[in-house]
């Protein structure tokens, strides 16, 4: 050993965690595009039926042609429009009125039972009411997306609120900071895993709403096309905005949950 290698000690880098990521989207990709094969092949040697079933060679071939009409694009946009609206507004009421109610327990004992009674309601199963009071137009959507995104966030928000690290809590406090001190610099931070966790709840039951509810009650939208298309038996263009749907529901949903590592991360090392 030489003196500059007692001096300087040799680098190592931690390839273990780049590794797992890499192999973790290689399985995915692999397992995706082997299901992709025995599907093709499957309607090839007739294990399934065609016209009920489709192939990924048909349905790609419609998603390039659906892509190049303006159509596609409207109700692309109108069920965009509606989902943005609606989980914006949960956002903004959920978040807030989340963090009063875990803070509060004089509140939460009030509000509490009906909201879990409304938590616990089929969404859709108000979808008529709403249809009475706002109209069929995008009002009634972006209510049935506000209902469907707001819940899951106020209560995994009262949760993290809850679940605040007590000892940090202590320090705080012995340390001489006021509530608002410890609202802030405290209990928002430290529910934000949990606050993130709600909000990837409510992506997914928010795209199911403004679906469901375009398919009953709507003249425009994703969920207008997938009924149009099922009742005429269509299976090409319904499975290209059904795959729509969910490639853009999974994109959500991942972004959130990189973010949501990212936090935890950082919690683990303060």
């Amino acid at each position: 050993m030489t003196v500059t290698d007692q001096i300087a000690p040799r680098r190592t880098f931690a390839i273990g965690p780049v590794l797992d990521r890499y192999y973790g989207a290689g399985v995915s990709t692999v397992s995706v595009l082997l299901f992709l094969l025995l599907w093709e092949f499957a309607a090839e040697w007739n294990w399934i039926n065609i016209r009920f079933t489709s192939q990924p060679s048909q349905v790609f071939r419609a998603a390039v042609v659906l892509f190049q009409t303006p159509v596609f694009y409207h109700h692309a946009w109108v069920s965009f429009s509606e989902f943005v609206l609606g989980f914006a507004l949960a956002l903004v009421v959920s978040i807030p009125v989340g963090l009063v109610l875990g803070t509060s327990r004089r509140v939460r004992l009030f509000v509490e039972p009906p909201l879990m009674a409304l938590y616990t309601a089929p969404r859709l199963a108000l979808l008529p009411i709403l249809i009475v009071w706002l109209g069929i137009g995008m009002a009634s959507k972006v209510a049935v997306v506000f209902l469907g995104a707001v819940f899951p966030i106020i209560v995994n928000t009262i949760a993290g609120v809850r679940d605040a690290d007590q000892r940090l809590l202590q320090a705080a406090r012995a340390f001489g900071a006021n509530q608002i001190d410890i609202f802030l610099k405290v209990l928002i931070p430290g529910s934000l895993p949990a606050i993130l966790m709600g909000v990837r709840l409510g992506i997914g039951r928010g795209l199911l709403s403004v679906i469901v509810g375009e398919m009953f009650v709507s003249e425009a939208g994703i969920g207008y096309q997938l009924m149009t298309y099922g009742q005429g038996m269509h299976m090409n263009n319904l499975l290209v905005y059904a795959f729509v749907v969910s490639f853009f529901g999974y994109g959500l949903t991942m972004s959130v949950r990189v973010l949501e590592d990212r936090v935890r991360s950082w919690r683990s090392v303060a």
